[in-house]
């Protein structure tokens, strides 16, 4: 039986955004709603470009899975055109026969093995990024340095006479129309409270990511594309049916807290957390309680971040521990390297150290067990029954996402590593040595910048039971991010 199988970037691939108020939807997954008697399987993710998704699990799945009748709809272009990736560039400038090129990448890796098989390729242009100005040229409409992504896909589907929708022009035609209300086909991650009100935050609108009702536009805007050209394709498609305002729903699982960017002029910290400029001292979370116990100082040349105390934690719901950072404009490239040395271990799980990224961060805590359990990366050592996990990161309130780096032991007083958190774009990676073996992490469109307005922070962490020495520290920042 025939299928439609969906690739592309995370305007196409599903989400699970527990904390935004409007959640991020690609329109793969909407697609669903407008067809019947057919599968849609969407294999697309987040982050990858034509050239990078081709290393992807979901990548085999798509040639094992690809079958005589099936659809294969493609949309690449946001991750292609960032020229400082290497490992996701692509260039729109270039024909179909040169290596490096936008169309060969789109061809040899996904038309040429569908029509191959007997398969129907349908490539669409990527989706505008939000543009207040309603101007919608250069970077919004996918036109910079390295070419047109969306003329290269229209005129390759002219090449090799296959369809090519454009969904680009039909998009920036919709975002006008629609004025101020265009950034509700956005994913919005904050809410504010107005007038008592709990409403959207248009200040944290994602200009380049779908909420549910703009995902459902764009899938509702390539079935009609389909239909008018009377592509097989459309066969299977029930009733289209315009998308309403109506179905723009919040999030259920949101939860308001507000947040703001700390006062870092009026910070008087205690002398347990004095730090040297530009790095700050604090705990927060659930610390048990409010006192002197957690140090997060610098000390000759050195931070001593944590406690020798059995307070704070990491689990699955709650965390609670010291942090000597930096906070770095959240629209920059960074990284930072540090060298760890374990003077105080007490052998108990749920404790942690390492260094840290993360959106928000917390001075004079009010109460002893708040509970911030938001997003963040963290290269370095969790424990839990019995064993060390190396590289760690939160990306919903109620569960630590544990990389698959797992020692069957506890780690141990004067125990040392060295440790790297860097942001390129979208992507973080992270990288942990320790007994003599390096434990790499990878993060794609990890969201950590949602909840700040400002700044990302950067630093070192440890809590319950564990102080730790964080020596040659050193940040170093890497120009503008590219956005997604």
């Amino acid at each position: 039986m025939a299928k439609i199988i969906m690739l592309g970037d995370s305007t196409v691939s599903s989400f699970n955004d527990v904390s935004y108020y409007y959640p991020r939807y690609g329109y793969g997954v909407l697609l669903k709603e407008y067809v019947k008697g057919i599968d849609v399987i969407n294999l697309a993710l987040s982050g990858r470009s034509s050239k990078s998704f081709i290393v992807e699990k979901e990548y085999n799945e798509y040639l094992n899975i690809l079958s005589k009748g099936d659809f294969v709809i493609i949309g690449f272009g946001h991750n292609d055109e960032k020229g400082d990736d290497i490992a996701r560039f692509t260039s729109a400038k270039l024909d179909i026969n040169i290596d490096g090129s936008f169309k060969k990448s789109l061809y040899d890796n996904y038309i040429k093995i569908a029509l191959e098989k007997g398969a129907t390729p349908i490539i669409c242009t990527p989706i505008p990024r939000l543009d207040f100005s309603f101007k919608y040229e250069g970077n919004e409409v996918h036109i910079n340095e390295h070419g047109d992504y969306k003329k290269a896909i229209l005129d390759l589907a002219k090449e090799l006479d296959i369809t090519g929708i454009d969904l680009t022009t039909t998009i920036v035609k919709l975002s006008k129309e629609l004025g101020d209300k265009q950034l509700l086909l956005h994913a919005i991650s904050k809410g504010i409270k107005k007038n008592g009100v709990i409403t959207y935050d248009e200040r944290s609108v994602d200009k380049t990511h779908l909420n549910y009702l703009g995902a459902k536009w764009v899938a509702y805007t390539l079935a009609l594309e389909l239909k008018k050209i009377n592509h097989p394709i459309s066969k299977y498609f029930v009733e289209l049916k315009k998308p309403e305002f109506s179905d723009l729903i919040v999030n259920p699982l949101f939860q308001y807290k507000e947040y703001k960017t700390p006062d870092f002029d009026s910070y008087i910290p205690n002398d347990n957390f004095k730090c040297d400029y530009p790095f700050y001292g604090t705990a927060f979370g659930v610390l048990d309680k409010l006192d002197s116990q957690f140090l997060a100082k610098s000390i000759d040349n050195a931070f001593i971040v944590g406690t020798k105390e059995e307070r704070g934690k990491f689990n699955a719901s709650s965390d609670g521990f010291a942090y000597a950072f930096t906070k770095i404009d959240k629209t920059l490239n960074f990284k930072i390297t540090a060298h760890a040395k374990i003077l105080y271990f007490g052998n108990i799980k749920q404790s942690g150290f390492g260094l840290m990224l993360r959106g928000d961060t917390y001075f004079n805590q009010d109460k002893p067990n708040e509970n911030y359990s938001t997003n963040y990366i963290a290269g370095g050592l969790l424990t839990t029954d019995q064993v060390t996990y190396v590289n760690f990161s939160r990306s919903n309130p109620t569960e630590l996402n544990k990389e698959l780096n797992v020692i069957n032991e506890f780690y141990k007083t004067n125990d040392e590593l060295d440790i790297s958190i860097e942001r390129l774009g979208q992507v973080v990676f992270v990288n942990t040595i320790y007994r003599g073996k390096k434990y790499s992490t990878k993060y794609i469109d990890f969201d950590y910048l949602s909840l700040d307005e400002k700044y990302v922070y950067l630093g070192m962490f440890s809590t319950k039971c564990t102080l730790v020495r964080f020596e040659n520290v050193e940040v170093t920042l890497n120009g503008k991010a590219k956005e997604a």
